[in-house]
């Protein structure tokens, strides 16, 4: 059974612990790294073989997971597999090319108007590659599965931090200040402790999902002003 959203703004506690436990360590790992970044005050070559590491571990210990769960048995669909496939991949090169094109288009127009890169990566980059997963978690809640959105909103946040930041940090020969992401790592991890706790308490409404506005746009607001 998944996990679905009730009328009363409630998630029904039917998640496996398996798949919670991977959320929350998810959600840890995206909340530890960045302070732990930031105590350092660099990342290096080092620091993304770390960050590789952490996310192998995870991936392992969900295949261990998805292979200790029943999976449900789909024989008249089986040979439908490779259409199936095709559409997948033909829907992730769509995500490729629309997010290359908003991000390469807004990123211009900042730039040409002065607004700091910074700010730039943070809004007008993170929105453009976030538009594909936002349509991607509505649809799935149309659909009725919560799981499977709040699944990729954790995940994404967790393959960022490790495997993206971990592949850049080894392939670029430089090394990244980190005290000048300080005001993002302290709403990334507000944020990130909001999801938590509303986890927790199977809660998730359009109230809490106007508290993850809010911090944004108090992000946005600092920002802007310290740029």
């Amino acid at each position: 059974m998944a996990l679905k959203f009730s009328d009363n703004a409630k998630f029904l506690p039917a998640m496996p612990k398996e798949e919670t436990r991977g959320l929350y360590f998810a959600l840890l790992v995206a909340s530890v790294i960045p302070l732990t970044l930031l105590y350092i005050g660099s990342a290096s070559y080092l620091i993304g073989i770390i960050l590789l590491v952490v996310f192998i571990y995870n991936i392992y210990q969900l295949s261990k997971t998805g292979n200790a769960m029943e999976r449900p048995a789909f024989v008249e669909e089986k040979h439908e597999l490779k259409k199936y496939v095709m559409i997948a991949v033909l829907g992730a090169a769509g995500v490729v090319a629309s997010s290359y094109f908003i991000v390469e288009t807004a990123s211009y127009i900042a730039l040409s108007v002065g607004v700091p890169k910074l700010v730039i990566g943070a809004t007008i980059v993170a929105i453009g590659t976030s538009l594909p997963e936002l349509v991607t978690s509505l649809d799935s809640i149309k659909k009725g599965h919560a799981d499977l959105a709040i699944g990729s909103i954790v995940g994404s946040c967790f393959l960022n931090i490790t495997l993206i930041l971990g592949i850049t940090l080894i392939a670029a020969p430089f090394r990244v200040e980190i005290t000048a992401f300080s005001e993002l790592i302290i709403f990334s991890l507000v944020a990130n402790n909001f999801l938590a706790y509303f986890l927790s308490n199977e809660k998730m409404g359009w109230r809490e999902g106007a508290i993850f506005l809010s911090i944004y746009v108090l992000f946005l607001a600092t920002r802007v002003g310290l740029g």
